[in-house]
């Protein structure tokens, strides 16, 4: 399955390792029972995207819009049916800012990326520490060139939102064996600074390309209303999380063993959070 996703995610992304997951730094897996008293109400057929980010989001699905989540709350719900049955759905949440929040020559300061994309390979500490507020609010792709005060599309409302960068929630509804895969991935690697395998090492179908991202830039939980199969970990749950691009429990490069499978259909119903209870984006950096 994930080698399926991976093909599909390339053809948005450059390379990009396929993935279940969550939270690495204290953020486990959700196991367990359903979400109680409190938590938004799972749809059956529904998938419901819910912002509790301090800022609105634009979410993609396969390069293409789904629409606007608003600030402190904002949700939209969409039928599992309208997604893509049987293949890979890549969503990916992008922080509408103002020119005041995120300055227009901001990103240029993202000078650990290297330059341009494909002369250096990203590592997991380009998206931490003190590069934390660039991976949030920044589109990497151009970050770090030099080009954003001039072009005025790194960041801010003018940000090119183009479906190859930032946190992904990879759903494949009805898929093999009549399962439902929702997986998470960032492509981190094994540390900070050991990055998968860079191609042709471990090719074809372990490796990625020099301009391969980190794909993180915003907390994200999903839940569901019955127990899943968390491959790696031998258990089941009922969501996971990932808070940082770090996350264990999400696939970290192609041959990762991360999957998450869930029975399709009947009552079945998902929520996916942005900026879930005990996350939070970095400071806009205005």
């Amino acid at each position: 399955m994930h080698r399926a996703l991976a093909l599909a995610i390339s053809a948005l992304a450059l390379t990009l390792a396929p993935g279940c997951g969550s939270g690495g730094n204290g953020s486990d897996s959700l196991g367990g029972p359903p979400p109680g008293v409190g938590a938004p109400t799972i749809t059956a057929g529904q998938v419901q995207f819910l912002n509790s980010c301090a800022v609105s989001l634009t979410l993609f699905s396969n390069g293409s819009s789904l629409g606007i989540l608003s600030a402190s709350g904002g949700s939209m719900s969409i039928p599992i049916a309208q997604f893509n049955q049987g293949g890979a759905n890549i969503v990916m949440p992008y922080p509408n800012v103002s020119s005041t929040q995120c300055p227009a020559a901001y990103c240029d300061g993202w000078t650990d990326l290297g330059g341009t994309p494909g002369t250096k390979q990203r590592e997991g500490y380009m998206w931490e520490g003190s590069d934390a507020t660039y991976a949030a609010y920044c589109n990497p792709n151009l970050s770090g060139r030099g080009i954003c005060a001039a072009q005025q599309n790194c960041c801010g409302p003018g940000m090119i939102q183009d479906g190859t960068f930032g946190t992904t929630w990879e759903f494949t509804p009805n898929g093999a064996n009549s399962l439902d895969y929702p997986d998470l991935s960032t492509n981190y690697g094994s540390g900070p600074m050991s990055p998968p395998n860079l191609c042709p090492t471990g090719g074809p179908n372990d490796c990625v390309t020099a301009a391969a991202n980190i794909f993180f830039n915003v907390p994200i939980k999903w839940t569901t209303n019955a127990s899943c199969s968390f491959t790696s970990a031998a258990k089941q749950v009922t969501g996971l999380q990932c808070f940082d691009a770090s996350c264990s429990d999400a696939y970290q490069h192609p041959t990762d063993d991360k999957q998450c499978a869930c029975s399709s259909g009947g009552s079945r119903g998902y929520v996916v959070e942005f900026c879930p209870a005990g996350s939070s984006m970095p400071v806009t950096p205005g």
